[in-house]
């Protein structure tokens, strides 16, 4: 069904249009564009601001999307309220009113009624931080695109309000993108919340203009509507919304945790869920719906051969599953688009569709961390998404052989092993030359080769769904095991712990058995310690933090200078190996915000470096650059800031600001070593700027490492800042190298971060 022809009925004719809308037609799909330029402008700009408050961890990104998520459908429920029950001129007296009270917001900052950080309950208290930074601005302008369009639809003309959807997801893909490009290189946080309150203010009078250019007479939609929404189409409009707005959370979270942790990744999926509703919505979407259907099913069975396969690691990656991303949630969003009601019943449509949204986005942001310990709600979306298709009754003839093809090829493959074993004793296959037993069956099985085996499954249950293509429902079952059975079949002998919390997936496995085997920690794609299982050596620091490591030979230098009384500060405990140089007497303060992070490295039965080395450290839980604060001036020789989740940055700890505020710390001989080892940033330049900026000396050491160590030895990459020039001399090539000032100092501030610089170094 499609707008064009809903049935026999003749809607009632509207007013002509007023010569101000003749004179400012061009108004209404601008201020569309302006009103989601700035909303999506704001979304960046405040997670910019928030996200160092939690650690720098990706999920404020994802808890802020389900707040933006559920503030659309508050505001859409607001303006089809308004936009069914009041005159225009009412309805500009009211939205006029909502409008000032956004103001009061402004300009953005985190307002200080929310308190300090809570890391027992971070999404209550970033979603706390939301509502009371940015509640009223974006409720106002929330409301801001579903009113335009109905203001749109009272005018007596043959336009589509439809294409201003088009119009405003235009924008908003436009400010997405814009952001880590323009926006951000080139202005300032505290500049961008002073253009973005005059940018709203325009947007008030726009508004304004708007409703005066909407005849007075004209009738409310409901009064020109050509039949009531019956509760199916509102089940679904929902149910074809939730979907996708799951999609977008679970990809941006397996992005960043199973795939590759760039910094900003969050921003291009939903750049692109942003632009399918640009094309679903527009002439072109009309004309591509039918294809939709096919097209999804074949990207989403191909992505799973790809996933089951292995073939989808690094920065590779990241191109198959953005665009994978891209067409599905294109397909499940002209599915969607075909299904819009007539124009007068449109805030109806959008508010709905919101629902379905908030419920999406509510259920991979807010329950999956909770219920899952892994970021399988990624498959369990693109399932959900081959169901969001017309359900059609399955041709028996073609059916039941399908679900026979997917049952059997699913059992084979999950039992594999146990036919191997049958076959070898019961059909043997014997090498002809030397009448022994061949690995012909274990060859044949792909026993060796899970990643082969997986993608072989894929492709005979795509078979089957292309089968039994006619019945969605089916098509889903089917393409559930594609998804899911490779991933629960995953060989988890070695894990010895998994948790998932707000701050990311936290795993220790074992590699090999005592004595000669190791012991892994690792945060989402990144190995953050090692730890040896023979028991005469699991008090020695391994990988980063092995003796002959930057890392390592200065803290090993500073606890036999000062052997009873150094003052040492950890910042990020990892596997607390670092704690494995504190000597009897020492004093020993560790900063962590992750309490997963902290039971593994005390627990003895995980990792329990802490509590075998530095039973005594002090355990300091929160943010440690608000923690600091409260640390005594001149105290510490020796401090390590090693804070990194995965390989997403908690900007604000390298920033010139928390530079100073650290070194302010330090005793006058006292050194600070920040670990950079990353595998997508350069920053060296950027923590070297900040320190020669504040009249501090910085020092680069690099160290290779070496697979055949039987230190387990890392490649480590760290820059130490000192306050005087005397306390780096004797430190010489080839691990160390001192930094000089550049000419031109460009270090990260508080207020102004430019990823893309690290991502893409000064020669």
């Amino acid at each position: 069904m499609t707008d064009a022809v809903l049935n026999d009925q003749v809607p009632a004719p509207q007013p002509a249009p007023s010569p101000l809308m003749k004179s400012v037609s061009w108004l209404y799909p601008a201020t569309t564009f302006l009103s989601a330029a700035l909303l999506f402008t704001l979304q960046p700009l405040f997670a910019k601001m928030l996200t160092p408050m939690m650690g720098g961890t990706p999920a404020v990104w994802n808890t802020a999307l389900v707040f933006y998520q559920g503030a659309l459908l508050i505001g859409y429920l607001y303006a089809h309220l308004i936009a069914t029950h009041l005159r225009p001129r009412h309805q500009l007296m009211v939205h006029a009113s909502v409008l000032v009270v956004g103001l009061l917001f402004l300009p953005i900052h985190v307002s200080g009624l929310v308190g300090t950080p809570d890391v027992a309950s971070p999404v209550g208290w970033t979603l706390g931080a939301l509502l009371l930074s940015l509640g009223g601005p974006i409720i106002a302008n929330s409301a801001t695109a579903p009113l335009i369009h109905a203001w749109r639809a009272r005018l007596g003309d043959a336009v589509d309000p439809y294409r201003l959807y088009a119009a405003s997801n235009l924008g908003s893909f436009a400010a997405l993108a814009a952001f880590p490009f323009l926006i951000e290189p080139m202005i300032g946080a505290k500049l961008q919340s002073v253009i973005w309150a005059i940018g709203y203010v325009i947007l008030m009078i726009a508004l304004i203009v708007s409703i005066f250019a909407v005849p007075a007479d004209s009738q409310a939609p409901k009064e020109t509507a050509l039949r009531q929404t019956t509760w199916l189409e509102r089940f679904t409009w929902v149910a074809f919304a939730a979907p996708p707005s799951a999609l977008l959370v679970a990809v941006t979270t397996h992005l960043t945790t199973d795939v590759a942790s760039v910094p900003l990744l969050w921003i291009p999926p939903l750049a692109l869920f942003l632009l399918t509703f640009v094309i679903a919505f527009s002439a072109l979407g009309d004309r591509i719906a039918e294809g939709a259907a096919p097209l999804k099913f074949m990207v989403v069975f191909l992505l799973a051969a790809i996933m089951a396969s292995e073939a989808d690691g690094g920065l590779n990656g990241l191109l198959i599953h953005l665009t994978a991303f891209f067409l599905i949630v294109l397909c499940c969003h002209l599915e969607l688009a075909v299904r819009r009601p007539e124009p007068a019943r449109l805030t109806e449509f959008y508010l709905w569709m919101s629902l379905g949204g908030v419920l999406g986005g509510a259920a991979t942001a807010l329950l999956a961390p909770v219920l899952l310990n892994t970021t399988i709600e990624y498959h369990l979306a693109l399932v959900a998404a081959l169901a969001v298709a017309p359900w059609q009754r399955a041709d028996l003839k073609w059916a039941l052989p399908a679900v026979a093809i997917a049952l059997g090829a699913a059992a084979l493959y999950q039992n594999s092993f146990d036919a191997y074993l049958w076959l070898e004793e019961y059909v043997p296959i014997k090498a002809a030359a030397a009448g022994t037993d061949s690995m012909f069956w274990r060859e044949a099985l792909l026993i060796d080769r899970p990643e082969f085996a997986g993608a072989i499954l894929c492709s005979i249950l795509a078979l089957a769904a292309l089968m039994a293509s006619r019945s969605a429902p089916l098509v889903a079952a089917i393409g559930g095991l594609a998804l899911l059975l490779p991933v629960l079949t995953e060989d988890g002998d070695g894990v010895q712990f998994r948790e998932r919390s707000f701050f990311g997936v936290l795993e220790i496995e074992d590699s090999g058995e005592a004595p000669t085997g190791w012991r892994y920690l690792s945060h989402g794609t990144t190995l953050h310690g090692v730890m040896s299982l023979d028991p005469n050596r699991n008090r020695e620091p391994m990988s980063y933090y092995y003796r002959e490591t930057p890392i390592g030979s200065l803290f090993e230098e500073a606890t036999n200078a000062k052997p009873t009384t150094l003052h040492a500060g950890v910042i990020g405990l990892g596997m607390g190996s670092s704690a494995c140089y504190a000597k009897p007497g020492q004093n020993w303060k560790v900063f962590e915000i992750d309490q997963d992070v902290v039971r593994a490295a005390t627990d003895p039965n995980l990792v329990g470096f802490l509590n075998r080395c530095a039973p005594d450290a002090k355990i300091i839980l929160g943010d440690a650059r608000l923690q600091m604060q409260s640390q005594p001036d001149n105290w510490f020789d020796i401090l390590l800031v090693d804070a990194f989740s995965s390989d997403a940055i908690p900007t604000h700890m390298i920033t010139q600001e928390a530079i100073g505020s650290f070194m302010k710390k330090m005793a006058p001989d006292g050194i600070m070593i920040v670990h950079i080892s990353n595998r997508y940033l350069d920053l060296g330049n950027i923590v070297a700027d900040a320190a020669h900026k504040l009249g501090y000396v910085a020092m680069e050491g690099n160290r290779d490492g070496a697979d055949d160590n039987p230190n387990a030895d890392t490649s480590v990459r760290v820059v130490v800042i000192a306050k005087t020039p005397d306390r780096l001399k004797g430190y010489s090539l080839p691990m160390w190298q001192l930094m000089m000032p550049r000419k031109e100092l460009k270090p990260w501030t508080d207020d102004h971060t430019d990823i893309l610089r690290a991502l893409m170094p000064d020669e």
